[in-house]
């Protein structure tokens, strides 16, 4: 991976979906030339995927919140992770070390439907909110 290649990878980083030939002019190459390099970054590994960002508060998600989750002896963090990562609210789920088994991040639409959330996820542990003020 040359100086191109990570100058293409920053300009994909602040916009997924830049045009390659804005790229292109950017890094000196051709639209195509840029093509070809970012299908090799992907052939390689390098480039995993594209993500899409949302604006929650247009969404109507309007409380964000990260959910510490220490799991019950009788659950297994598997069977946790594989159950929450799929929730419509949560936007991220990791395992983690410590105390706690897993880091959940959700979007929720008020308080009440934080609370539903929180509710529905303790059967498999104690958690620990913490609402996001700002970011």
């Amino acid at each position: 991976m040359d100086d191109i290649d990570k100058k293409i990878i920053e300009m994909l980083r602040q916009n997924a979906r830049e045009p390659f030939a804005t790229i292109g002019k950017s890094v000196e190459l051709s639209a195509p030339a840029v093509g070809k390099r970012v299908k090799q970054l992907e052939e390689k590994g390098i480039i995993l995927g594209y993500s899409l960002k949302l604006n929650h508060e247009k969404l109507g998600t309007n409380v964000k919140a990260y959910i510490n989750l220490k799991i019950h002896q009788s659950s297994t963090v598997r069977t946790a992770y594989n159950q929450i990562i799929h929730l419509d609210e949560v936007h991220r789920c990791d395992r983690i070390t410590g105390e706690d088994s897993l880091c959940i991040l959700g979007y929720f639409k008020n308080n009440k439907n934080l609370v539903t959330f929180i509710e529905r996820i303790s059967q498999y542990g104690i958690p620990n909110t913490k609402i996001i003020l700002e970011s």
